[in-house]
């Protein structure tokens, strides 16, 4: 899915605290992604889950963009979500536009705004380097991810094999 950067913005407000995911974070960003994806292709076990995540830091999934892939924070500094994102994505078949990766909220925050506070931070990120779309994957089954992105702007541009 692709959507225009001030569509995002029209949308939805930033979380209101934010601060950029770090390698740091792999722990949380892996178990979160552990916890949210079905146990299948990337995310088929936990040893998977892991190694991807790492291999996001190590820039195997293209140029990682820290300032684009903020987390959202609680009033007591517990992250409630997170964003990765690339550059590019290191795929000849790519968008030519920076990538997100993950967009994660924790199962107890869901429905808050976390998700679109989250997206509105990557945009306005994004947005700051002279980039005018960003370009994500969903699950065809996601139906709540597929609803908040509809919200956001993003359109379908492609559809890949089933992932079962």
């Amino acid at each position: 899915m692709t959507a225009k950067v001030r569509d995002i913005l029209d949308a939805a407000q930033p979380w209101p605290t934010i601060r950029a995911i770090t390698s740091e974070d792999i722990p949380w960003l892996a178990n979160a992604a552990f916890e949210s994806y079905p146990r299948r292709g990337l995310h088929r076990d936990w040893d998977a889950t892991v190694a991807v995540t790492q291999e996001i830091f190590r820039g195997e999934w293209g140029p990682y963009m820290q300032v684009a892939s903020p987390a959202a924070l609680s009033e007591d500094g517990e992250i409630l979500g997170g964003v990765t994102t690339v550059l590019r994505l290191a795929r000849e078949d790519a968008p030519d536009h920076p990538y997100v990766l993950n967009c994660l909220t924790l199962p107890d925050h869901r429905g808050r705004g976390v998700a679109s506070g989250l997206l509105a931070a990557t945009a306005r990120a994004v947005a700051a380097v002279g980039e005018t779309q960003v370009s994500l994957t969903v699950d065809e089954d996601n139906a709540d991810a597929r609803r908040l992105y509809d919200r956001l702007g993003f359109a379908e541009v492609s559809r890949g094999p089933s992932a079962a």
